[in-house]
């Protein structure tokens, strides 16, 4: 069954049964020991879901970047700590960031904390102000078992080029952003835009 053809239909006779249903593939019938465990099966289903909705989208977004001309400039990112990880009860977690921007993509060093300070340094070309998005996705680290999705969050470079164009000269913006698709998380970062010919950006977005 593709995750992105699957539909789930609840069960009229009992709480803790559903059905997954995929066009190609029929159905399959599942049942809980628990109506907390179902709910929390049918969590993770919508999770992983929008997850490969997202990661589509970015890879779509990707190749529109790659397409695009000449870079507009440097973004450099330097990705401090996280705080309020959603662990599903862990605790101790080892997680890391995988941060994107168009078809570039970097990775954070690996943190053992339920408090990660990852501090990592990285930096992307920027091909288009207004569409660009930089995106942060936080994982647990799985060694013998896929890795578990902790979050996601982004921010458009739009955004950070207008903050930037109010205060010339300042020091890299720091910003704490909320992980969304989790019951909470954030991700500290440090963002510095320099662009490659700032007179003529500056006409392009008067």
């Amino acid at each position: 069954m593709f995750l992105t053809e699957l539909r789930v239909e609840a069960d009229k006779d009992s709480d803790m049964c559903y059905t997954l249903i995929s066009g190609g593939c029929g159905e399959v019938s599942v049942m809980a020991p628990t109506i907390h465990e179902r709910n929390n099966w049918l969590k993770k289903i919508a999770i992983a879901q929008k997850h490969i909705s997202d990661t589509e989208r970015s890879i779509l977004h990707r190749q529109q970047s790659i397409r695009a001309r000449r870079p507009q400039g440097l973004l450099r990112t330097h990705i401090l700590s996280g705080t309020k990880l959603d662990s599903w009860g862990k605790g101790m977690l080892q997680s890391f960031c995988e941060v994107s921007l168009g078809s570039q993509a970097h990775r954070t060093s690996i943190a053992t904390s339920p408090h990660p300070k990852w501090d990592s340094t990285m930096q992307f070309l920027v091909k288009s102000l207004s569409e660009d998005v930089l995106c942060i996705t936080v994982y647990e680290k799985g060694y013998f078992k896929p890795n578990e999705f902790l979050g996601r969050t982004e921010i458009k470079i739009h955004q950070i080029y207008e903050e930037s164009r109010s205060e010339p000269g300042a020091q890299p913006q720091l910003h704490k952003l909320r992980l969304h698709e989790v019951k909470s998380g954030e991700v500290i970062l440090k963002i510095s835009l320099q662009l490659f010919d700032r007179c003529r950006m500056s006409k392009h977005h008067s």
